[in-house]
């Protein structure tokens, strides 16, 4: 039975190959909260203190406290068939502060855009009462072909507040929020 799954190396970045192992291992946790890209190195240093007949490879000393998020937080989009789907940023784990920028697109025929923020602590369907921000970019210019294409630059800064940036690069126009967290 595999319970966990660790992923490792640059690629394990791309959104649809972590979609695609989720949808392939649908019960599992997904463990990505070191960077794919350190997962190796770190483990082979591990591996080799063991070699060399270290009893404890890390003792408390040597432990680092690391601010991360506690949920999951995502953005809801629409694919291309017009349906909903939630993009997950920034997954339960990830290590403040932490930048993620997407490109989402929409059809040109509309004037404004609505960004809709969600966190969610279960794996599964997201439920509307999980949204916590929207963003609105308005007075888009309605194209006759073509889309809008919206960049998207989401920063959650160690405190755990997220600033939300979304521009059209055709236009330049932008809007930003930020979300405090709670107190």
């Amino acid at each position: 039975d595999i319970s966990k799954v660790v992923l490792c190396g640059g690629s394990a970045r791309i959104p649809k190959l972590q979609q695609m192992i989720r949808e392939l291992f649908p019960n599992v946790d997904l463990l990505n909260s070191i960077p794919p890209d350190e997962v190796i190195p770190i483990g082979a240093a591990i591996e080799a203190g063991i070699l060399l007949g270290r009893e404890q490879v890390f003792s408390d000393d040597n432990m680092l406290s690391v601010e991360c998020s506690a949920k999951d937080i995502l953005v809801k989009a629409l694919d291309q068939s017009g349906t909903d789907k939630f993009l997950v940023v920034f997954p339960s784990g990830t290590p403040l502060p932490a930048r993620r920028q997407h490109t989402l697109e929409a059809p040109g025929k509309i004037s404004s855009v609505c960004l809709e923020l969600y966190e969610s602590l279960e794996k599964g369907p997201v439920k509307e009462d999980e949204r916590f921000a929207q963003i609105v970019l308005q007075d888009l210019d309605v194209k006759a072909e073509g889309l809008h294409h919206i960049l998207t630059i989401l920063t959650m800064k160690r405190d755990g507040s997220l600033h939300v940036t979304c521009t059209d690069q055709d236009t330049g126009k932008s809007e930003a929020i930020t979300v405090d967290v709670a107190s």
